[in-house]
């Protein structure tokens, strides 16, 4: 009998990708999953398309959570929770399998049983900026393989519920929710596999304002999750040369695969606009703990440009 995989999406204001994301996971090979949705305020018709999907599966689930309540641990923490499957898939409302096989890929990752974490491949949608494409292509490279260091990403991973029930998700951190929970599994001695063949395309399509924000709450999120790593006190202290080495680097990096990219936004401008917000954002991140009124709506609900 097949294992029971609960794939958990959150969503706020996620119809037009929901539309493409969930005729995909209906048609997976691998059949034996249930849907939990969890919602944080949509106001776009997310709902309606949920509730059309709930009338006439079984195995679709719809939970709410207050927008001044959300951060991602808070809201994966919701979803986990209300799942019956032994494998959990985190995947976002705008991360899209790139074959029917994605599933399968995942759950056959965890045949080694010493496997507690699975997170696979992300490739550039063809709206996701030149820059941002970059970035995606400098984490997700390379074979099926156990991480030696600790890496994943909850835009497309999966869980041993065994290893989220050890730890769960912090709740308080800005981000990054997803390698602090690596971590303590590692620390339990469970493995993290990377698998390039559970592939989906990640749609990022933010603006510079929005951009800048995600760096800042990541770079805080990675300063509260090391802090008591002494190496990277040295990161924390010198945070301001590290960006600029980053940005000019990545400025450089951007130009120079610019001519063949298929991505928007590969002009000069563009990359240096998101460079600039990407590094600026890192450097708050680090310097800056901001106040947790500011948080909700800043950092988690950023005002369009």
């Amino acid at each position: 009998m097949s294992k029971k995989v609960s794939i958990v999406i959150r969503c706020l204001n996620e119809n037009s990708n929901l539309k493409v994301l969930i005729p995909k996971l209906l048609n997976q090979t691998y059949k034996n999953y249930e849907i939990v949705f969890v919602d944080s305020g949509s106001t776009d018709g997310t709902l309606d398309t949920i509730t059309k999907y709930l009338k006439i599966n079984e195995e679709f689930y719809l939970y709410h959570i207050k927008k001044n309540e959300f951060t991602f641990g808070k809201s994966l923490n919701l979803g986990f929770s209300k799942t019956s499957g032994n494998l959990i898939v985190s995947l976002s409302a705008h991360c899209f399998p790139k074959n029917i096989y994605w599933l399968k890929s995942i759950v056959d990752s965890f045949n080694d049983q010493n496997v507690g974490i699975v997170y696979g491949s992300q490739s550039p949608h063809p709206e996701t900026r030149h820059s941002e494409a970059s970035v995606q292509k400098s984490w997700f490279s390379g074979n099926s393989r156990i991480r030696k260091d600790i890496f994943l990403n909850n835009g497309n991973a999966a869980y041993r519920k065994k290893v989220w029930l050890e730890n769960k998700f912090d709740e308080k951190l800005t981000g990054l929710e997803d390698i602090d929970l690596g971590k303590k599994a590692a620390a339990n001695n469970w493995k993290i596999f990377y698998c390039a063949e559970a592939n989906v395309e990640h749609l990022h399509n933010e603006n510079y304002k929005t951009i800048l924000n995600r760096y800042r709450r990541e770079a805080e999120a990675m300063k509260n999750i090391n802090k008591d790593i002494k190496s990277d006190e040295h990161i924390i202290k010198n945070t301001f040369f590290h960006c600029i080495k980053g940005f000019f680097r990545g400025v450089i990096y951007d130009l120079k695969t610019s001519k063949d990219s298929p991505q928007p936004s590969r002009d000069i401008i563009s990359i240096l606009r998101y460079r600039f917000c990407q590094y600026l954002g890192t450097y708050k991140g680090y310097k800056n703990n901001m106040s947790r009124n500011k948080i909700t709506d800043l950092y988690f609900y950023p005002p369009k440009i």
